[in-house]
């Protein structure tokens, strides 16, 4: 595709476009043209439909379409592209503007879903991984993790599964992978996600590992935990140079690798955190068990809560640490909202430190670091014992650091670089003498003027000032009869005269000089303030990890005193035991309602749940429920319960709803197979399995046969925790077969006004569905469930052997049958039934009649 049309003439401006396009055919270009950058051509119209802009035309001939945003709009609109999955190169003026006749140009960065920093807060932005299939070891691959925003780079050799787990965790924007691999042949799970090509020399362990050493000045990456032999140093280094590449910028912000190690980590895959809905991001729905249990005050306890839901921990010693940190912030309270309150205070330093490290932050970032500096003593004065103590202590000491912005920088900050004043006065001599001839420029313009007005008797005589001509004095037409030797004539308008002197050509090079020097010198001092703030990039990073972990305690400890959360028990037995439980996103959702409250036992001789019941009656929220506080309490927080006890958990895995994947070619049942051959084939002694109507997507008996497989397999080929929810009561029998299965079912309230769900777990199966019932409460037409207690009857009473009807009626018979319960023939009975036939005449009872036999004609037709 061209990337100009023939019959467009090339200026030099549009050859200058083409090299720029050329270089990034995938990305929207945006080419700075004075106080705009202009998109044209495809571009243009692509971004007027996403950013919702005016689409106009460069050409009289609208030969080239073209569409721009405003330069100090950038940020807003770079968003919404991104947003979109967009790359964006961005194409700045350099050098004298008004110099040349032809402005020179050059792409500064490149914009896209992984390596997007915004200003504003967001959870998930800024994240890159890179991955690297093994073709000498089936189901591994090498994996990178990089935090763009908080300059986190993690890597390590694991399995497809865990690989999923991880990626689904992380949420990366874009997932690198080499050129030398068919995009079609890459793993399944990768589909989930944005795949982008990249070199595949990058992905070489031996030259990857001297850059990585470069990059990370190191001489041993040992000296991190990463055998520099290992894979994964190639997709480390893969992720690393596209960033470097697409910000044109040094990796400042990068300090070191950790290793990428998930088996200490509950693992979740991309299933499982939809299924249970743990983050919004990829439930695809606003509330979430992060949105209804996130206190947090700051973007850093955020992103700390958000790590932990997604990546619980295993090791108990590791998650009884955090739950004492809660515990003390529960008991401190007032305290607790005391540092709640200075954390407020706080702002995003991580992210900060990353745009200001990439070339991409402003002054307000620089605020950020400064603002939150300011803030440190006073939340590291206060006294907390334990867990909470230990880590205001390790907070470190940045006062140095604090003291040169208090010195260098205004209190109040422009939002862009040459916006106003950023350098505080008496920080840099040079400045200051610049500023102050800007600053006695008009008072000097007022002196001169009035000793002008006397040395030429000219009371009228005005100063002025134009862009095109300078400073100037003004007189009318007829203002002066002699004209001063010094005044040199400028300007002749209509009614007035413009002169200029020696001493205005002088004053006015002094302040255009001033102008210009002062941009130059805060840009000078700005970029070197930015460098003193990088020197302390590993203790920045560091005390905004520990702020976000301060946080995210605070707030589990304000949740756990507002909804009556319990401490669980958690050590390494196979036991779940949950009383009083609650689902915490249901409970938080509900405002006048109470949640019924339920228990759960998994252990040895219950350890597989088979949980029968109607719909509607709250089956999945109880398996939903059981998931969540398992994941809670792994993650180091309190849970929704009166007391819950949890045997350390390793998996969990779900199978929950239908949903097909058409453009793969997968059908909902196919769906339904491939999440439970992976349940099946991962499957540990230690796992918690949550399956609901396993079967359901295909023939009844067929169904019936693959869940009672399934079941026998889970009980007989590992030791772990099922919950299995069915309606297939048939499967209730397994209690009898199979050791270590229990029936359970939702207690379900019969009267003659109906049925009443309880929501209420009990031991022991049901015996009905109560299906005809559920498609009432939603409003189905009496005449559909009517017929379908017909079928319902003769179905329990004949088995599926024989066809419901087994003498089928004519269908005008069976029309008749079904149209006595029609609302017409409903209306008909109402009328008869409100006769008063004692007080009818003959001749009016032979009306009605006739009416009534016409009425069940057209009810008949």
């Amino acid at each position: 595709m061209k990337i100009i049309p023939d019959d467009v003439k090339i200026t030099p401006w549009l050859e200058q476009y083409k090299k720029f396009k050329s270089d990034y055919p995938d990305a929207i270009l945006l080419f700075r043209m004075g106080d705009f950058y202009e998109m044209f051509f495809d571009d243009a119209r692509k971004a007027a439909s996403i950013l919702d802009i005016a689409l106009t035309a460069r050409d009289s001939e609208k030969k080239i379409p073209m569409a721009g945003i405003p330069h100090h709009a950038l940020n807003l609109y770079l968003g919404r592209l991104i947003k979109a999955g967009c790359r964006a190169a961005i194409c700045e003026q350099i050098g004298d503007v008004q110099a040349s006749k032809i402005v020179d140009r050059k792409i500064v960065r490149v914009v896209t879903p992984g390596t997007y920093v915004p200003e504003e807060n967001s959870d998930n932005s800024g994240h890159l991984a890179a991955v690297l299939p093994l073709k000498n070891l089936k189901n591994q691959i090498s994996i990178a993790l990089l935090s763009v925003d908080t300059g986190r780079l993690e890597a390590g050799t694991v399995s497809f599964r865990e690989a999923n787990s991880l990626l689904s965790a992380f949420y990366p924007g874009e997932v690198l992978y080499p050129s030398n691999f068919d995009v079609k042949k890459l793993p399944d799970f990768l589909n989930n996600f944005e795949l982008r090509e990249t070199q595949s020399e990058l992905f070489k362990t031996q030259i990857a590992a001297g850059r990585l050493k470069n990059a990370l000045n190191t001489k041993k990456l040992e000296g991190f935990g990463i055998n520099e032999n290992d894979s994964c140093v190639g997709a480390a280094w893969a992720a690393l140079d596209y960033l470097s590449a697409t910000q044109f910028s040094s990796l400042n912000n990068v300090l070191k690798i950790s290793p990428l190690n998930s088996l200490d980590k509950m693992s979740l895959d991309y299933s499982t955190q939809k299924n249970l809905e743990i983050i919004p991001e990829v439930s695809g729905d606003s509330v979430s068990l992060f949105t209804s249990i996130d206190r947090c005050r700051t973007p850093m306890g955020r992103r700390t809560l958000r790590n932990w839901l997604l990546r619980p921990l295993i090791e108990v010693k590791a998650i009884q640490k955090r739950q004492n940190a809660i515990k003390i912030l529960f008991e401190e309270r007032s305290k607790t909202s005391e540092l709640a309150d200075l954390l407020a205070g706080t702002r995003d330093i991580e992210r900060a430190l990353s745009r200001l490290a990439l070339g991409t932050g402003n002054p307000s970032d620089l605020g950020a670091i400064r603002d939150t500096l300011r803030i440190i003593p006073n939340i590291k004065s206060l006294i907390f014992s334990g867990s909470i103590g230990e880590i205001l202590k390790s907070l470190p000491d940045l006062n140095d650091l604090n003291e040169f912005l208090e010195k260098s920088l205004q209190d109040s900050l422009p939002k862009n670089l040459g916006n106003g004043d950023l350098i505080r006065t008496g920080f840099n001599a040079e400045l200051d003498s610049w500023r102050e001839i800007s600053t006695k420029g008009e008072l000097w313009l007022e002196e001169y003027l009035e000793r002008e007005r006397k040395a030429s008797a000219t009371p009228k005589l005005k100063a002025g000032y134009t862009r095109a001509f300078g400073y100037y004095l003004e007189i009318g037409k007829n203002g002066l009869t002699v004209t001063p030797e010094n005044f040199k004539q400028r300007q002749t308008l209509v009614n007035t005269t413009r002169y200029t002197t020696p001493e205005l050509q002088e004053f006015q090079e002094k302040m255009e000089n001033s102008e210009s020097k002062i941009s130059e010198l805060e840009k000078i001092l700005y970029q070197e303030i930015i460098n003193r703030i990088i020197q302390d990039s590993n203790h920045i990073q560091l005390t905004g990890k520990l702020l976000g972990i301060l946080d995210c305690v605070c707030s589990g400890a304000f949740i756990a005193r507002e909804r009556n959360y319990a401490c669980p028990e958690i050590d390494n037995s196979d036991v779940i035991e949950i009383k009083g439980g609650r689902h915490p996103v249901i409970e938080s959702e509900l405002k006048d309602s109470v949640f019924v409250p339920n228990d759960v036992t998994l252990e040895k001789n219950s350890r597989v749940i088979i949980l029968t019941g109607p719909n509607m009656a709250g089956k999945s929220t109880w398996l939903r429920m059981t998931a969540l506080i398992a994941i809670m309490a792994q993650a180091g927080l309190w849970v929704p319960a009166e007391h819950a006890k949890i045997g350390i958990v390793d998996r969990v895995f779900t199978r929950i709803g239908a949903r097909d994947d058409l453009v793969r070619g997968n059908s909902t049942f196919m769906i339904e197979m491939l999440e439970t051959a992976n349940i099946l084939n991962n499957v540990t002694d230690k796992s918690l399995i949550i399956l609901d109507e396993v079967g359901r997507g295909t023939a009844t008996w067929d169904g019936m046969s693959i869940a009672w497989s399934v079941l026998e397999y889970l009980q007989a080929n590992s030791k772990a925790r099922v919950l299995f929810a069915t309606h297939y009561h048939e499967l209730t029998c397994l209690e009898e077969k199979l050791d270590g299965v229990k029936n359970y079912s939702m207690a379900v309230s019969e009267s003659q006004e109906g049925i009443l769900f309880l929501h209420q777990v009990v031991k022991g199966s049901a015996d009905r569905s109560y299906g005809i019932e559920v498609a009432r409460l939603a409003g189905l037409p009496n005449i559909v469930l009517k017929r379908a207690f017909e079928l319902l009857e003769t179905f329990e009473k004949n088995g599926f052997e024989k066809i419901p009807l087994s003498e089928p009626l004519p269908q005008i018979a069976l029309k008749r049958q079904i149209s006595m319960f029609s609302p017409e023939a409903d209306g008909i009975i109402e009328e008869i039934s409100n006769l008063d036939i004692d007080n009818l005449t003959p001749m009016q009872a032979m009306k009605i009649l006739h009416k009534f036999k016409l009425k069940s004609q057209h009810v008949l037709q």
